[in-house]
C-alpha cells in the first residue's frame, strides 16, 4: 500500500516550518503535517483523505483551526513485495530475542477482577 499527497504548497504557514540542525552539522527545515480522512470514505475525486498543518496541544488549546493545504489517496498495490518476502526478515533487536516472556499467573476459582 502506498500513499500519494498533493499539496498547494502557498498555504503552508511559514511560521510552522522547523529549522534543525542535525547531528552531523548539516541544517535541515521540516513541516510536520497529518493526514485527516474523509469521514464518508472517498470524495469525487477519489481522494481518502486532506492533509494539513500539524498544529502542538497549545495551538490547539488555544483554538488555533489548520488550513486544509491538499488531499492524499491510498493506493493498493497488488504486485507489492514487501509483505510476503521482508516480513519474515524483520526480527526484534538482538537484546529481545532471547528476553523470557512474561508469565501470567491466574488464581483460579477467584471471582475478584486482577486490577
Amino acid at each position: 500500500m502506498s500513499f500519494t499527497i498533493s499539496i498547494d504548497v502557498t498555504k503552508i504557514d511559514k511560521s510552522l516550518l522547523k529549522s534543525v540542525t542535525k547531528k552531523d552539522g548539516t541544517k535541515a527545515t521540516y513541516l510536520n503535517l497529518i493526514c485527516w480522512p474523509n469521514r464518508d470514505g472517498k470524495d469525487q475525486y477519489d481522494n481518502d483523505g486532506s492533509v494539513k498543518h500539524s498544529l502542538t496541544k497549545e495551538q490547539r488549546d488555544a483554538g488555533i483551526k489548520s488550513e486544509i493545504l491538499g488531499n492524499y489517496k491510498v493506493k493498493e498495490q497488488q504486485d507489492t513485495v514487501f509483505p510476503s518476502k521482508f516480513v519474515e526478515k524483520i526480527k526484534p533487536a538482538p537484546a529481545f530475542q532471547n528476553r523470557p516472556k512474561p508469565v501470567v499467573q491466574q488464581e483460579e476459582d477467584s471471582e475478584e477482577i486482577p486490577f
